[in-house]
């Protein structure tokens, strides 16, 4: 190899070399921010252990699944009436890593008694694609789990798609007047919840995740949700 194949062979390495070097830097600064952040907020950092990983990955695991999840940047508070993770969810089933949750907040609660379910927003109905926006989403979600019909309850039907792996008559009995009033002034919240556990996030907030207010209002979404889900 000549001196110009060398140089240039050395030009890529460093070049890639740097590449890596800033990527690593920027996930450690990321993840820095989030513990500064959620530490204000009084959590504590901590390593999740077997028991809390595998409780949380299985709301988001569907039958069938071959899905291998991790729990990263994880902090906890104590509450009164039970326990509160901060948390970030990383599919690593595939060739790249899909962040599934970024700092979404869990709940775990012995006042808790759930149905398996997940709820997600439906599209605005002031667009004019939102129609078929939601009949992809409602088609979507049939393909893991049955969704549940809500159409007693228009306004909270109109926002939100609640699907379950259980009885229908289960889930829709749990959601009841005073929950689905609850759910019909919110927007865009997302949750996955299984007896005594549930997790929150809102959609199109993941970029913003890592400014305090936006945490800090995340954290109060949740222990809201927590007193509504409480029977």
């Amino acid at each position: 190899m000549d001196i110009i194949g060398v140089l240039v062979l050395l030009g890529f390495l460093a070049f890639f070399g740097g590449m890596v070097y800033f990527a690593i830097s920027a996930v450690r600064k990321e993840a820095e921010q989030k513990k500064q952040i959620a530490q204000s907020l009084g959590f504590s950092p901590i390593e999740a252990d077997a028991h809390l990983a595998d409780k949380i990955a299985a709301l988001y695991r569907r039958p069938g699944a071959r899905t291998r999840y991790e729990l990263r940047n994880v902090s906890r508070r104590v509450t009164p009436d039970g326990e509160m993770y901060l948390f970030d969810l990383v599919d690593t089933s595939g060739e790249d890593n899909n962040w599934v949750e970024t700092q979404a907040a869990a709940v775990i609660s012995p006042h808790l008694n759930m149905p398996p379910f997940s709820l997600f927003p439906k599209a605005d109905q002031k667009y004019a694609v939102s129609g078929l926006a939601n009949k992809v989403l409602e088609w979507g979600m049939s393909l893991v789990r049955t969704p549940v019909d809500f159409s007693d309850f228009p306004e909270f039907n109109a926002r939100y798609v609640v699907a379950s792996d259980e009885s229908s008559d289960w889930v829709s009995g749990f959601f009841d007047q005073r929950l689905t009033d609850y759910f019909s002034r919110t927007q865009n919240f997302m949750l996955q919840a299984s007896g005594d556990i549930f997790t929150f996030s809102e959609m199109g907030t993941r970029l913003k995740v890592a400014e305090e207010g936006v945490l800090s209002q995340r954290v109060n979404h949740a222990l809201e949700i927590f007193r509504v889900l409480q029977k």
